[in-house]
Parts: structure tokens; sequence; C-alpha cells
């Protein structure tokens, strides 16, 4: 059979990761064509919708027709352009079919186009997939922060010009920077584009409204995969209620925080424009067994000896007691679930490649400079034993640090400054994903907590959530305090 013409309008730089996929293919048989398919999770859709890695890049890829594919690539273009969180738009694709015949007025034989077309975006680094909403613990400080991340999505929207159109927990990905959460738009082909400025109210209304109907199918599907009862939802009415009062406080803020004029600024106050923009952390792109089995005499540095005799690891003094006692207490519990006396040195292998080191690997996607990656490591691994002890049950590395991760990353606040203006005070229209981009954690700042064999694991280029664990040989993980 005569392969199909294929036609690429992608980035140059993405063209030889994706020229290999199954194109003559409809989506839904890419994995009987032999491709490896992400597993991130996302709501109905009225398009099919992949996600795939190619050479280390994450890009999700959504068959729809030739008309919307172009418009749903000049939205996010121009979304973009505007300051506001969204996927970044690698292009289109459009494969040639045969004409599809139908019946026209007075029986007139007619043909349509049957082309297939493709918008292809790159998943933003560091988001934390939609997936995670369903195994995660909405509880009630969660929620907020969720909603409110969600809720300055909108009115970054809103206020410049931007008809969302689709609102919903499944159009969205989260990003964690360390303190803060960011909503990204995930996908924006029923938005509505129009002058810079605000859009009316009775557009807002109309957001909210869809937004509001969307929580309620949303919070069935969550309940379903759940497991619980009809009874009881995970998100109500009482959630949007919030959601409804932070977007108008918000709105106000904005207007507040818009009136910066760098045109009018004089040199003091442009000055003092960058020290709020630096206070907020971001920077201008150009500018064995559970009894005691023997005791000794610690003396200054011992705790720091012994966990390098074990690993090979250098711990900072203040941390290294610590340290220890958890390698001391995964060793009881091993122990006790294998039912033998586990030796010291197997259990501090194991656990360090079981729970440490991915929890490194997790952690430097969200924590930035500034934060303290030891305290911040022990409240993920304190973290994790009580989500773990209320569930009943071992949860995952990766639910542990994100859950963490929103517990403690502020949310909800416009901050200081308008993130929009940002982008645009340049004169360089970049994503706003991009330019409010805080540094990371230094690499460096995680040499002493690798083995050398591990630490080209840091030193390469940070991996997308999700990260994935090691598991045990049952494919289970154990708790490790």
């Amino acid at each position: 059979m005569e392969q199909p013409v294929i036609h690429f309008h992608v980035h140059a730089d993405d063209l030889p990761r994706l020229e290999g996929l199954p194109w003559h293919a409809p989506l839904e048989r890419w994995l009987e064509e032999g491709v490896e398919l992400l597993n991130i999770r996302r709501g109905e859709s009225r398009h099919p919708v992949v996600f795939v890695e190619r050479e280390g890049l994450r890009y999700a890829i959504k068959e729809t027709t030739p008309r919307m594919a172009e418009r749903e690539e000049r939205n996010l273009e121009q979304i973009a352009h505007r300051g506001i969180p969204t996927l970044s738009a690698v292009g289109t694709l459009t494969v040639e079919l045969p004409p599809i015949p139908f019946t026209g007025p007075g029986g007139k034989l007619e043909h349509f186009s049957g082309d297939r077309s493709y918008i292809i975006t790159r998943l933003a680094a560091r988001v934390v997939p939609h997936a995670f909403l369903y195994r995660l613990p909405l509880n009630r400080r969660s929620k907020q922060r969720l909603l409110s991340a969600i809720a300055v999505l909108m009115v970054e929207l809103h206020e410049h010009g931007i008809y969302w159109g689709d609102p919903s927990l499944a159009n969205i990905l989260l990003r964690i920077d360390g303190r803060r959460i960011l909503a990204i738009m995930a996908d924006a082909e029923t938005s509505e584009l129009f002058s810079p400025g605000a859009i009316s109210e009775g557009l807002r209304e109309q957001d909210l409204a869809a937004f509001s109907e969307s929580l309620a199918w949303q919070a069935e599907d969550l309940r379903q995969a759940r497991n619980l009862p009809e009874e009881q939802q995970p998100l109500d009415d009482a959630d949007f209620r919030y959601f409804e009062r932070h977007y108008r406080w918000l709105c106000k803020e904005h207007t507040r925080l818009s009136t910066y004029d760098s045109h009018a600024s004089t040199l003091q106050q442009t000055q003092q424009f960058l020290q709020r923009v630096n206070r907020w952390g971001f920077a201008l792109l150009n500018m064995s067994g559970r009894h005691l089995q023997e005791f000794t005499a610690v003396v200054p540095g011992w705790y720091q000896r012994r966990i390098y005799e074990l690993l090979h690891i250098r711990i900072p003094r203040v941390h290294a007691r610590r340290f220890y006692n958890m390698i001391l207490g995964h060793q009881a519990l091993m122990s006790e679930q294998e039912e033998r006396e586990v030796p010291l040195e197997e259990a501090a292998q194991h656990w360090y490649t079981v729970y440490h080191l991915p929890a490194l690997l997790l952690l430097r996607q969200v924590l930035t400079a500034g934060q303290d990656l030891l305290r911040a490591y022990f409240e993920v691994m304190r973290h994790k034993w009580h989500m773990s002890e209320e569930a009943g049950y071992e949860i995952p590395l990766d639910e542990a640090v994100i859950d963490w991760s929103i517990q403690k990353a502020d949310t909800g606040k416009l901050g200081e400054v308008d993130p929009s203006l940002l982008a645009k005070w340049w004169r360089e229209f970049k994503p706003e994903v991009q330019v409010l981009e805080p540094p990371l954690v230094e690499t460096e700042l995680l040499d002493p907590l690798l083995s050398t064999s591990e630490r080209p694991l840091i030193h390469g280029q940070p991996p997308e959530m999700p990260v994935a664990v090691p598991k045990t040989e049952n494919g289970e993980q154990r708790a490790d305090e």
C-alpha cells in the first residue's frame, strides 16, 4: 500500500526527532505501531491526544483537522507572546488522504477533504502531569492551592485580551518551582484572542460558568478513579466558590500592579522595579531488625565517617546524625519484612538506591536557589512517612515530593510584578514560563550527597516530571522511617 504524503511544518530543531513516528497511522494505532507512549493521563477530549518522548524531549500530539491545527498553533504563539504561561507550539503536520464522499443537497455526490492534521506542542520542563490529580490526596489546603494557581492563570488570560473558552483542570498543567506553583495553559483550540486589553465582563462570566461546569464532571471523574461512594465528591460547589472569590480579588490586584510604566520611569524607579523582581526570585534574561545491636562512643565526625564508609558520600556534619538514623530505621524495617537479619551495609545500599537518589533527582526539579536542600530532603522523607501512615499503604516517593511541594509552595498571588508585564519589558517576546524561570538548586550543592558514580545523573540535563523511581524486587516501595 502506498504511503500517504506527509507535510511537516515544525521547527527545524524538532524535525529530526519527529520524522520517525508513524504519522501514516491514526493516534489510536500508535501502540500497535510500536510507539512507547508516556503515561500522562488527561481529561476527556474531543480529539485523540498522545504524549511521546523523543531524544530526551517530551511532546504532546493532538489529532485534528488542518484548519483547527493551524488555528491552535496561532493561538498558542500569540498567547505566549503576551507573556501567558502556555505550552510551546512546535508546529503542525498534515497527512494527505483521499477525499471523503458525502451526499449533498439534492442527492448530489460531493467530497470534503480527508486530510488528517496534528498540532504538536512541547511539554514545559518540570511540569506536574494531569495524572497527579488522580493520585494526590485532595485535602482542603491542596485544593485551594491548585485552584488559586488556576485563578492566576485565568486572570492573566482575561486581563490580556484572551477568552479561554474551555477552562478545566484537564486543560492545564502545573509546574512547581521551589516556592511557587504555576498553572500552564495546555489547550488553546477554543480560545479567542482580542486586543491586548482586558476582555468584557460578559466573556469573563462565560469562562467562570464554564469552569464551574467542568469542575462538576471532573469531580465525578476523580470520584470514579478513586472508587469513592457517590455521596463523596472530591470537588464540590464550595471549591468553585473559593475559586470565584479568589479570581475576583486577583482582578483587583492586577489593576493595581499593571500601573507600572517602564517608558515613563526614572532610572531610580527602574532600579526599584528590578529589585522587586529579584526579591521574588526572578532575573532578567538580558541584563538489621528492631533490636539494638551495638553501641559505640560517638566523637565529633563519627556519623560523617560512618556514612562515608557505607555509601561513599559526604553529609554535612549538622545533618549526619539524622541521616545515619534514617539508614538504621530502614535496616530495621528491611529485617522485619524479610524475616532475616539484614546487614547494615546491605540496608544502606538499598536505601540509597530506592529512596535517597530518587529523592535528590525529584527535589532537583522543584527546589530553587536559596532553598535548603537537606532541610527539604528530611521534610520530604517525613512527609512521605506520614502520608503512608495515614493512607495505610506505601505512598510512592514521587507523589510525596509533589504533595509536599504543593503544601510548601506559595500560589494564588500575582506577586509584586505582573508576570506578563515582565515578558514584554525587554521587547523580547518570550513565553512567560521561560522568562520567569527561577534558578534551580546549583548542581554542586548536591555533589556531597552522591557517590562518585551517580554524580553524572545530577550533572546531566534535568529530567522532566515525573521521574521513574527505582522499585524493590516485587515492584513495591517500602516505608523508610
